[in-house]
C-alpha cells in the first residue's frame, strides 16, 4: 500500500460490517489516519441497525477518533475537526445520513461510499436496497463503489462487483457478501486514487429511487403467499427491527420462517397456526401454503393450533399491493449512500 506517511485516509463508519472491512484496511497497510464514529447513544438515538463502536479498533492500533456533534454532521464543530484531518481521502461505510457538502470537499481526492441494486447504478438509489432486494426475490446484487457527492447515491461509479442472491440468504448473510466484496474493492481502487490513476464512470440512465422503510413496514400479511412472507421475514431480520404479526393485542416477532408446504392444511384459513411441534416451531397457513415459523419472541403468547394470528401487514406496508406505487419513484428527504443504509427497514 501508498506510504502511510505521503498520505492520509480517514474512515467513517459506526456498524459492525463497517468495522470488519476497516480492521482488513489496517491489517493491508491503508494510510488511515483517523477514525470518525459514534456511541451507542447516538446509535440509539438514531435506530442505527448493526451498530458497532469503531473506538476499539482505532485505539488498538493508535488513531485519533472523532465522534461528532450530531449523526447528520453539520455542525460547524464537526466540519472544523474534517479540516484539521486535512485527508487526501475519506471512505464512508456504514454511515446511516447523506455527509455534508462542505466535510466532503475537506478531502483532496474526496470520498468513496458504496451503494448497489439488482439492476445496478442509477437504478435502484435511495433506502434499503439489500431489504429490498429480497423482498422483491432478486437473484443478484451490483454493488459499486462510488465517489461521494451531495445527492443520493449518485456520484461516479468507481468500480462495481456482482454476487448471487439465493433462495437461503438472509439480510445477514448479504451482509456477509457486501463486506467480503468491499473489502478486495477498496484495496483495489485506494491506492491508484491516491495516486491519481483510477478512473471514474458517471453513471448513466434514467435513475430510480426506493423509499424508506420503516419497522412498521415488517407488518406480515399472511393473505400473502408463502414466498412473500419468506422474503418479508428474511429482508427484515436481525440486525433489522424484524417482521411481525399480532394475537390478541400481543405483538409476536418472526425472526425466522421458512417455507414449509404448498398441500399442507389447504382449507386454513390464511393466517391460522396449523399445528405446533415438540421444539416450539409451529406451522402458519398462508393463501397458497403454510410456512414454518422457526425463531419466534414475544412476551405472553404461545402457540396453540387453531390461533388465528392477525394480518396487520394487508394496507400499510410500503411493499404491500396498495403501496406499489410509492416503489422506485423520486428520491426521499434524507436518501443514504451505502447499501447497508437503512436503520428502521
Amino acid at each position: 500500500m501508498t506510504d502511510a506517511n505521503q498520505h492520509s485516509v480517514v474512515y467513517v463508519g459506526c456498524t459492525a460490517p463497517a468495522r470488519d472491512v476497516l480492521e482488513t484496511l489496517l491489517e493491508r497497510d491503508v494510510p488511515i489516519t483517523g477514525v470518525v464514529t459514534i456511541g451507542p447513544e447516538m446509535a440509539r438515538a438514531n435506530a442505527v441497525s448493526g451498530y458497532a463502536s469503531l473506538a476499539p479498533v482505532a485505539d488498538e492500533h493508535g488513531l485519533p477518533v472523532y465522534r461528532p456533534e450530531s449523526y447528520s454532521m453539520t455542525g460547524e464543530a464537526d466540519l472544523e475537526r474534517f479540516q484539521a484531518f486535512d485527508p487526501d481521502l475519506l471512505v464512508v461505510n456504514g454511515w446511516q445520513r447523506l455527509v455534508p457538502e462542505a466535510i466532503l470537499e475537506t478531502a483532496t481526492y474526496g470520498a468513496l461510499g458504496n451503494h448497489g441494486s439488482a439492476f445496478g447504478l442509477p437504478e435502484g438509489r435511495g433506502r434499503s436496497p439489500l431489504n429490498w432486494s429480497l423482498i422483491e426475490d432478486r437473484d443478484r446484487f451490483l454493488l459499486s463503489v462510488i465517489a461521494l457527492d451531495p445527492g443520493a447515491d449518485s456520484g461516479d461509479v468507481v468500480t462495481t462487483r456482482k454476487f448471487d442472491i439465493t433462495e437461503y440468504d438472509t439480510i445477514e448473510t448479504l451482509y456477509y457478501k457486501v463486506t467480503m466484496l468491499l473489502k478486495e474493492m477498496l484495496l483495489e481502487v485506494i491506492e491508484p486514487i491516491l495516486a491519481e490513476e483510477q478512473r471514474r464512470e458517471p453513471q448513466r440512465g434514467d435513475p430510480t429511487y426506493y423509499p424508506k422503510r420503516t419497522p412498521e413496514d415488517g407488518a406480515i400479511h399472511w393473505g400473502d403467499g408463502t414466498d412473500r412472507v419468506y422474503n418479508l421475514v428474511r429482508a427484515v431480520a436481525d440486525p433489522y427491527p424484524g417482521a411481525f404479526t399480532f394475537y390478541e393485542d400481543e405483538r409476536v416477532m418472526i425472526w425466522e420462517a421458512i417455507p414449509f408446504s404448498s398441500d399442507i392444511a389447504p382449507t386454513a384459513d390464511p393466517g391460522t397456526v396449523v399445528d405446533v411441534f415438540w421444539t416450539g416451531e409451529f406451522v402458519v397457513a398462508t393463501a397458497d401454503g403454510t410456512v414454518l415459523v422457526r425463531e419466534w419472541e414475544a412476551d405472553r403468547f404461545t402457540p396453540e393450533a387453531g390461533q388465528v394470528l392477525e394480518s396487520t401487514g394487508e394496507n400499510g406496508r410500503i411493499d404491500g399491493t396498495e403501496q406499489r406505487h410509492n416503489l422506485s419513484s423520486t428520491p426521499t428527504d434524507g436518501a443514504e449512500s451505502e447499501p447497508e443504509v437503512e436503520a428502521d427497514a
